[in-house]
């Protein structure tokens, strides 16, 4: 894992990042002297880890979900944070005078769907699925809707296919990870949530949704409780070591974020 990440930050280094001069933040080692925040669990955390070395201890803060990231950021607790693009282009639109995005991303990377090493047969299927819904332009419309207005469905405008002939599909996600995953009231939406019922519908099956920390979607789908998992996750060669993956959906990023009083050009 310290080799994946160590390649990560030489890979970002070698491409010029030019970041806040406000926190002097002008490369991935110089996060050393701040409180970062991640999300529990996540290529951010580790990727923070890599950074701080043996200051994460005191330097890093971890949150169960992205929200919790950005509201401790707003009040102080930490200084900075580092989360996927697209979480982060959306806290940014609801607090553009509040929020800054550094401008180079400090990773580029791919989500996919996570499934119980072994499970070939349902693997298959969703890979067949996926790859008829972007033919289609069905997951490209689904992205673009939320990316545009995270609140653009409502969970009943969603066919979770009830009563579906081929019995459940469980998903497992999580659910504070705008434009991906939004519990809204009693039920879910977000590009990963419409994104998996299309698939359900292909294999005539109903989606049933159920929520975890992020840090535990990977032992749910081990162990058997749900059949799939997607939650914005990151494929990388640590997680196929225990998990197998779809075909990607997305290429995704990791940035840093930070209040905009402290950001100069």
């Amino acid at each position: 894992m310290k080799k994946i990440f160590a390649a990560i930050i030489i890979t970002a280094l070698s491409a010029g990042l030019a970041f806040a001069d406000g926190l002097n933040i002008s490369k991935p080692g110089d996060f050393v002297n701040y409180k970062v925040g991640t999300q529990r669990g996540t290529i951010a955390e580790g990727l923070a880890k890599d950074m701080l070395k043996d200051k994460a201890k005191e330097q890093l803060v971890t949150y169960e979900k992205a929200t919790d990231v950005i509201q401790a950021l707003k009040v102080g607790k930490i200084e900075c944070a580092i989360m996927d693009e697209a979480p982060a282009v959306q806290f940014h639109k609801n607090d553009p005078e509040i929020l800054t995005i550094l401008p180079e991303p400090l990773t580029v990377e791919q989500y996919a769907i996570g499934f119980k090493q072994g499970n070939k047969e349902l693997l298959e299927k969703v890979n067949k699925a996926l790859a008829e819904i972007k033919a289609d332009g069905s997951l490209e419309k689904i992205m673009l809707k939320y990316k545009e207005d995270p609140t653009a469905a409502k969970p009943e405008d969603i066919d979770l296919h009830k009563g579906a002939k081929g019995g459940k599909l469980y998903l497992g996600t999580e659910s504070g990870f705008p434009p991906y995953d939004i519990k809204v009231g009693d039920g879910y939406t977000g590009i990963d949530i419409e994104m998996c019922a299309l698939i359900a519908g292909k294999l005539d099956m109903e989606l049933e949704i159920i929520a975890y920390p992020f840090d535990s979607l990977f032992m749910a789908v081990n162990s058997g409780k749900v059949d799939m998992i997607c939650a914005g996750i990151t494929v990388n060669e640590e997680r196929k070591l225990f998990t197998d993956f779809s075909d990607p959906y997305e290429d995704a990023k990791q940035v840093g974020v930070i209040l905009t009083k402290d950001y100069k050009k």
